[in-house]
């Protein structure tokens, strides 16, 4: 089985973030998809060669697989979540009486979630449930692999590499906070709230319970 990239999460126009660099984030997105079955179809040739996995160059390609995936998957989730127009979600929505009871309101978990956002470094500001316990938690993820939560589920991804802002906004920090408003003025909270449905419905077992 083989990866292809989902055209229909690609969005529209948006409001401040330019199509030319919304069109060069989309082909790197295409290239995670690419590498990711480049790399499974070589482990795959690899065994069925009689290779051996633990050799140098398989061992670096097994290692390589999570940087691939996730550069994949979160960028799924950021693109599927963009849109032109977006509102903050209503203040009756379950999504915001979850905000209320885990953060205090949307005004705090946003500006918890903008502050990591604002940190030095490349990455990702994610903001996951936790199934077990149906807590959001806002997370720092370093490149695309390291930081992310087993069995978390990711409500808000938001890409904080230098190619996500750095062509309409430059590589400074007023650049970065720039972008960071304008990702918020383009997230769509239907699907946030969607995203937030379906984890709390999930049939995930609770860590507590798995034996």
């Amino acid at each position: 089985m083989s990866y292809e990239v989902k055209n229909e999460l690609k969005p529209g126009p948006l409001d401040d973030l330019s199509e030319k660099m919304m069109d060069q984030h989309w082909m790197l997105y295409k290239g995670y998809v690419t590498n990711v079955n480049l790399l499974n179809r070589s482990v795959r040739d690899c065994l069925d060669s009689g290779g051996e996995l633990n050799e140098p160059r398989m061992a670096e390609i097994e290692r390589r697989l999570g940087f691939e995936y996730n550069g994949m998957i979160l960028h799924e989730y950021y693109f599927g979540a963009l849109k032109k127009g977006a509102r903050e979600p209503s203040s009756s929505s379950d999504l915001s009486k979850k905000l209320d009871d885990n953060f205090g309101g949307f005004n705090r978990w946003w500006k918890q979630f903008v502050e990591i956002g604002k940190m030095r470094g490349v990455g990702w500001v994610i903001a996951y449930l936790d199934p077990s316990t149906q807590r959001l938690i806002n997370v720092w993820v370093s490149d695309h692999e390291v930081g992310n939560i087993t069995g978390f589920i990711p409500i808000v991804a938001m890409d904080v590499w230098e190619h996500a802002y750095v062509t309409d906004y430059g590589t400074n920090a007023e650049g970065r906070t720039k972008y960071i408003q304008a990702f918020f003025h383009n997230l769509n909270w239907d699907v946030i709230a969607e995203r937030l449905s379906l984890g709390l419905e999930s049939k995930l077992a609770c860590r507590g319970k798995m034996r």
